[in-house]
């Protein structure tokens, strides 16, 4: 059936990367085509088509053989923006994430995946920065001292200079190492051990270990 011109339609990327057409509570695949573009449903054996030139929609056929799924729509749309804010912004995941959530409909809602799987498809649109040559190029900003459970993973700081020292572990970490009789330590062809003993403080507990190098 042919359709009066309609705009009202939005194109979004699917997790996979291809281009998606929602429109009317219903989502639609690209098919086929250059300047008119035919778009399918996107429930297998589905009929139901539409066809637009640039960002009008000019005919609509054939008819849906299935229920319109609330909210669908709504949740391919919001992970979309949600991936694209991740790669412009170095916005809170939480923040995020939250903030966009809270513009869905409770149908929408239902469907969404947990919030660990939202916050790990958000990170992973994070543009990593440059490998840093030196210990005094490394840049540690709020965002990429925190674990994916949002706990803090910088333990202690030097200071930017020629003989900075880093290390990264979570207290968690540091008390279960404390039990630890023996400890085991690697290096690089860069980064190696130049010391016969090791000097650790936790506490008020000082211990010097002979290194086993």
């Amino acid at each position: 059936m042919s359709a009066n011109s309609d705009t009202s339609f939005q194109i979004v990327k699917s997790s996979k990367g291809t281009n998606k057409l929602s429109y009317d509570g219903y989502l639609y695949i690209f098919h086929r085509g250059a300047i008119k573009k035919e778009w399918r449903c996107d429930v297998r054996g589905c009929k139901a088509r539409i066809h637009s030139v640039d960002e009008t929609i000019i005919k609509k056929s054939g008819k849906h053989s299935h229920p319109q799924e609330y909210g669908k729509d709504e949740v391919t749309v919001m992970k979309d923006l949600l991936r694209k804010r991740g790669r412009e912004t170095n916005d809170n995941p939480h923040v995020a994430i939250g903030e966009m959530t809270s513009l869905l409909s409770e149908s929408a809602k239902s469907l969404l995946p947990n919030q660990h799987a939202l916050k790990m498809m958000y990170k992973r649109q994070r543009v990593a920065p440059p490998n840093p040559v030196s210990l005094e190029e490394l840049q540690l900003d709020a965002e990429n001292i925190k674990t994916f459970s949002n706990r803090n993973f910088l333990f202690y700081d030097s200071g930017i200079g020629p003989d900075r020292i880093v290390i990264f572990a979570n207290k968690e970490n540091i008390e279960f190492l404390t039990m630890s009789k023996i400890w085991l330590a690697d290096g690089t062809k860069r980064w190696q051990w130049h010391h016969n003993f090791v000097r650790c403080e936790f506490s008020s507990k000082t211990q010097t270990c002979p290194s086993q190098a």
